[in-house]
Formats: C-alpha cells, structure tokens, sequence
C-alpha cells in the first residue's frame, strides 16, 4: 500500500532511506532545516568523502554490537558500493577504503539528491520541524503549516559538526515520542593536552598512540598541534579518553625498542663532533627532535658525544612520550556524535521504533558510532537503507 512518509533531516542516511522507499513506491517528503541537503557528507573525508570500508565488522563500531552487526550485514559495503554505481558513481579502493573516483564528496551528495528528486520525492530545505504529534493513524508535523504523514523517519543526525546543521534536534523529537537517549558526547575528536609538544606544532609524522594503562591504541599519520595532538589515530581513541589521563606517543612505529636504540648509536657515534639537533634530522623532523632533547634536558646545540651516555633516555622519550589529556575537543571539531537513540527500543530488523508505532530511526541519531574509515557513513547507508525499505511492512 502507498505511504505518505516523512523523513526529518536531509543528510546521508536520509537521502538513502527517501530514494530506498521512493523505489519502494511510497510518496516521499524530506524536511530539512539547512539550505541545502547533505551538508555533512561534503566535508567527510577531507572532502573526497571516504563513503565504506572492506573490513565491516563490528568491532569497528562502539555501541550494541548484535544491533550493529544486524544493521551491517543486511546491507555491507558491496551493496553500498553496488547502490552507487547504479547511479553513476563509481569508486576506488585503497587499503580497504573505498573514495568516488572524482575524490569529491559533493558527487555523493549530487548523486543522492538528483536520484531522490527524480524519483519524486519532495525536498524542503530551510523548513525546521517544531514538533511532532502521534495520531491513531499517523503523525502531524508542524513546520509552520501541520504536515501529515502515515510513517516518520528521524534521522537528524547528532551534535557533531554544528556548521553542518547537526544540532541535536533530533534527540527532543525522539524524547517526546517516548524515547530515551543515551548522552550525547564528541568522538573521533582531537585532545587538548599539556604543552610539550607545543614547539613541534605542524608537524605530521606516523606515529602509534595509547591511552596510559588501557588496552587501547591506534596506529597512522598524528598532527600535532598548537593545543595538544590530532590526526586519524587520536581520533579514534578519543572516545576513551578521559580528562587527566595520559596518552603514550610511539614516534618511530616501525622499529623496536632496541633497534631505534641501535640507530642512535650509530648517528652519534659517527657524528660525534656534530651538534645533536643536526645529527637527528635524518630521522626526524627538527622541531620534534628539539622537544625530544628539551625533554631529557638537553640543550640542541649539545654535541653528540656529550649525548652518548643518555641514549637510554632518548630512546625512551622516543618510543614511549607521555602527554596528559587535559580535554577533548567539543562538538565544533569532532567528526561523529556518540550517544544518541537507545538501540534497544529500536528494531534492528526494521529501524522502527519499539515504543511509538510507524517511527523508525537512520543513521547518526541512533547510539552507534565508528572508527574513521567510512564505517559512520556505511552505517548511515544501512540503516537509511532497512528503515526506507520497511515502510512497505
């Protein structure tokens, strides 16, 4: 039977939930409160929107993993990829990850609005939804004027990214219709940490972090940062970091201990005569090896013969540098919301709601996040796809 439905923000996993029950044959309205749909999806990926990943798996999300891995395999990175290409877009894989071949994220979003409009479905931009009231046989939105629909999908996203238009809007409608909502918190978000590495600010290098005493730690490119460090690996430990704890920083990921130990040696028994900030910059950027020296309480202009017996100590700093958290960054400079809708009064078969009948749920509004890698998009993807098609249930 022929829906009227209503689906409440225009982003990823609203865009796929209106084309998959457009398909479905049900007349479609997208409200959404900014001036033009996917907002967020272009600024993902650096801009070249980083839209799935080969390795889905749930250990990849935080969140209830039964739910997640519900969610993920009813529609994975293949059909994901296969949904795109029937549109035109085509992608390519590095490493696991999946980026259209323009490396522009505003394809996707292109794409996305151009198959919902020629599908017919309605897209009100600049239209914010005051509030929502259940009816025996539907729901009536106020956007100004009442607007009835037979079924609801919220998926307003969360609070990360507010120059998007992700503000969180869709936790009040969620709580008037008896949901429950799991505190919002930034994640995938830098950390603001003492100053000692302050003078190495700009500086990128690989790098493997660990927050001090968990068993948690991530390994790729770290920024640092004139307020503390940054870069995909801190990201993805954020969401574990707590206000004073440390975070270990391994500079030279790819050698042991003793083998970094070994290289030292070598560097400054061959240049002993040479100022010790000169003979490291064949294996560090200057500003960083002048923290490491400032660390152990050397001077740079130090020469390395000085600098022999307090190799121990320079190893350490390099494979094991201490910083103290002292915050996150908040909602402006995260990439994700954690928190959100309470999976367990949702449907994983259907995204609808266990408590208000014909409202179902898409995307970041839900208490499921991701690490970076284009798993936060794969999920909008999935569940925008499972609530659109279980309209038609």
């Amino acid at each position: 039977m022929k829906m009227k439905v209503v689906i409440i923000g225009a982003g990823a996993a609203g865009l796929m939930a209106a084309i998959t029950a457009a398909e479905c044959g049900h007349k479609v309205t997208v409200i959404e409160h900014e001036n033009k749909p996917g907002k967020k999806i272009n600024v993902t990926g650096n801009g070249k929107c980083n839209i799935t990943n080969s390795a889905l798996t749930p250990d990849k999300y935080y969140g209830n993993k039964d739910f997640i891995n519900n969610v993920i395999e009813r529609f994975n990175y293949k059909d994901a990829l296969n949904f795109f290409e029937n549109m035109g877009v085509y992608c390519y894989e590095k490493n696991g990850f999946y980026y259209p071949l323009s490396n522009q994220a505003v394809t996707i979003t292109n794409a996305l609005y151009n198959e919902a409009l020629s599908l017919g479905v309605t897209i009100k931009t600049n239209n914010n939804v005051k509030s929502v009231t259940k009816k025996d046989d539907g729901f009536v939105l106020d956007i100004g004027i009442d607007l009835f629909c037979d079924k609801l999908i919220i998926a307003t996203g969360g609070m990360a990214a507010p120059k998007t238009g992700s503000d969180g809007s869709g936790y009040e409608l969620a709580k008037a219709l008896g949901h429950t909502i799991v505190k919002p918190c930034p994640a995938l978000t830098a950390l603001v940490c003492d100053e000692k590495l302050k003078k190495a600010s700009g500086v990128r290098v690989k790098a493997k972090v660990q927050i001090k005493d968990k068993n948690i730690k991530d390994l790729g490119e770290l920024q640092i940062t004139d307020y503390g460090i940054s870069g995909i690996p801190v990201f993805n430990i954020s969401r574990s970091v707590n206000e004073k704890e440390n975070v270990i920083i391994d500079f030279a990921p790819d050698y042991t201990y003793d083998e970094v130990k070994i290289l030292l040696e070598k560097i400054l028994k061959r240049r002993d005569k040479m100022p010790v900030l000169t003979a490291l910059n064949g294996l560090f950027n200057e500003k960083l090896a002048a923290v490491f020296l400032k660390e152990i309480k050397l001077q740079s202009n130090v020469k390395c013969t000085d600098v022999i017996n307090k190799i121990t100590m320079l190893c350490d700093t390099i494979k094991s540098f201490e910083v103290t958290v002292k915050r996150k960054k908040g909602f402006d400079f995260s990439q994700v919301t954690s928190g959100g809708v309470n999976t367990s009064e949702i449907n994983k078969d259907t995204m609808e709601s266990l408590i208000c009948p014909n409202l179902y749920f898409a995307g970041e509004i839900i208490d499921v996040d991701g690490r970076c890698g284009g798993y936060n998009l794969q999920f909008a993807w999935s569940s925008g796809y499972i609530a659109g098609e279980s309209i038609s249930k």
